[in-house]
C-alpha cells in the first residue's frame, strides 16, 4: 500500500512536470534540542536533519495553472541521558503535491488547489496541518468565500501532528494519519467600515472509522485596522463531538505597529475545559501553549514583540497560564519563549529558540529548552 501511494505520487509529479519549464531546488536543514526538567537532572536530547527537494513549473503560458512538489527525508533522534534511552526514526514524505490555478472571472478571481498541501481553518486551532484536498475560492474586493474538502487518512503520521495519532515503537519512514474526511464552507465580508473584514465558517470532520469521533465547528472572525498603527484580530470558535458536547475557544490579539520593523502583540485565548455544561475544547491538529503542559481548559493572556529588519527577524512572547478547574481557577505558570533567525546569505540562515515553563503549582512542571536551527538552501 504503502509503495502504491509513493509510485502514484512520483509518477504524477513526473508527468505533470514534464508539462511545461520546470524549476528546482532544495534545502538541508538541522535541528538540535536539548531540553531539561525543573532541577536540570533529567536532560533530553532531540535531533534531527533533513534534505528537502522540490519543483515548480507552470503548466500553461499564461501562468494561470501551476504545478508545485517538495519530498523530504529526514531522521530524528531522541537521547534520554538520565534513562540511557535512544530511540532513531527515519521520516519519507511528500509534503506538498499541488495543482493550483488562478483565473479572473467578473470582479473577482476563482482559485483553485488541488492535492497535497497546507491548510488552516479559519480558527487556526482546530485544524492547522498538511492534508489532501480540494479547495476552491472566489474573491473580490469585498467578498471571499471558500470550500475545502479533503482526506487525512493518507498522511504521514511521523510528520503530521494529529490528536489521535497511535504511534507504535519502530515506525519508520510512513504510518498513516488517522482517517478524517475534513468539510469547510465560508464566507467574509472585507470592506464593512472600509477597513474591516467579518466573517464566518463552518466546518466538519468526519471519521471514516468507529476508532475516530464526528467533530462539527463554528467559527465567527472580525479583524481589521484601528488607524495607522494598530489593528486586532477577534476568532471565536464553538464545537461539539456527536451533538453529545459543547466546547468553545476565544481568542482576540490587538496589534500595534510601533515602527516599520517593531510590532507588539497583547491579547488573550480562553480555552473551555470541564466545567459544568461546558466541554474540553478538542482539536483535530495537535497545538501547544508553548512548554505548558496543558491544551484546554485555560485562560492564556499573551504579550509579544516582534523585530524583523535587513537579515535579522527575533521575536519574544511571555504568557500566562492560567487553568480552569472545576472547583477554582488558579495561575499555574509563566511561559516564555524568545526566537532569532539570521539570514548569513541569501542561501544560509541560522536559528536559536530557547524557553522556559515556570510552574508555580507543581515545579515538576517546570521545563527549560534551547535548540540551534541552521537551513543551507541549494
Amino acid at each position: 500500500m504503502k509503495k502504491k501511494i509513493i509510485s502514484i505520487i512520483v509518477t504524477t509529479a513526473s508527468i505533470l512536470a514534464s508539462a511545461a519549464a520546470l524549476s528546482w531546488g532544495g534545502m538541508i536543514d538541522d535541528n538540535t534540542k536539548l531540553a531539561a526538567n525543573n532541577d536540570f537532572s533529567a536532560v533530553v536530547l532531540n535531533q534531527s536533519n533533513g534534505i528537502y527537494l522540490n519543483i515548480n513549473s507552470n503548466l500553461n503560458e499564461a501562468a494561470t495553472l501551476r504545478f508545485s512538489g517538495e519530498g523530504l527525508y529526514k531522521y530524528e533522534l531522541n537521547c534520554n541521558f538520565d534513562a540511557d534511552e535512544s530511540s532513531l526514526t527515519n521520516i519519507l514524505d511528500v509534503d506538498l503535491l499541488k495543482l493550483s490555478g488562478d483565473w479572473t472571472i467578473g470582479q473577482g478571481h476563482l482559485g483553485l488547489a488541488l492535492g497535497r498541501f497546507k491548510f488552516s481553518d479559519f480558527s487556526g486551532a482546530v485544524f492547522s496541518q498538511l492534508s489532501d484536498g480540494l479547495y476552491l475560492s472566489y474573491d473580490t474586493l469585498k467578498i471571499k468565500t471558500s470550500l475545502y474538502a479533503g482526506y487525512t487518512g493518507l498522511l504521514n503520521r511521523l510528520d503530521v501532528s494529529m490528536t489521535e495519532n497511535e504511534y507504535e515503537d519502530g515506525d519508520q519512514l510512513y504510518a498513516l494519519c488517522p482517517k478524517y474526511v475534513p468539510l469547510l464552507a465560508d464566507f467574509s465580508y472585507k470592506k464593512l467600515f472600509e477597513s474591516h473584514t467579518i466573517g464566518g465558517q463552518i466546518a466538519a470532520y468526519i471519521p471514516v472509522t468507529d476508532e475516530n469521533t464526528l467533530k462539527l465547528y463554528g467559527t465567527l472572525i472580525a479583524n481589521g485596522y484601528l488607524g495607522s498603527k494598530a489593528s486586532y484580530d477577534a476568532r471565536f470558535t464553538f464545537g461539539t463531538e456527536k451533538f453529545e458536547s459543547l466546547m468553545m475557544d476565544l481568542m482576540l490579539d490587538a496589534n500595534f505597529y510601533l515602527r516599520s520593523d517593531v510590532r507588539l502583540t497583547a491579547g488573550a485565548e480562553y480555552v473551555s475545559g470541564d466545567q459544568g455544561s461546558i466541554n474540553p475544547f478538542q482539536t483535530l491538529s495537535s497545538r501547544s501553549f508553548g512548554n505548558a503542559p496543558f491544551v484546554n481548559g485555560l485562560i492564556v493572556p499573551k504579550f509579544a514583540v516582534l523585530y524583523a529588519a535587513g537579515k535579522v527577524y527575533a521575536g519574544a512572547t511571555e504568557r500566562m497560564i492560567i487553568c480552569m478547574m472545576e472547583d477554582e481557577t488558579v495561575l499555574d505558570g509563566f511561559d516564555t519563549t524568545i526566537n532569532v533567525l539570521y539570514n548569513i546569505f541569501s542561501d544560509l540562515q541560522i536559528g536559536l529558540d530557547a524557553g522556559a515553563y515556570i510552574c508555580k503549582e507543581n515545579s515538576e512542571f517546570t521545563n527549560f529548552y534551547a535548540t540551534l536551527k541552521a537551513v543551507l538552501a541549494f
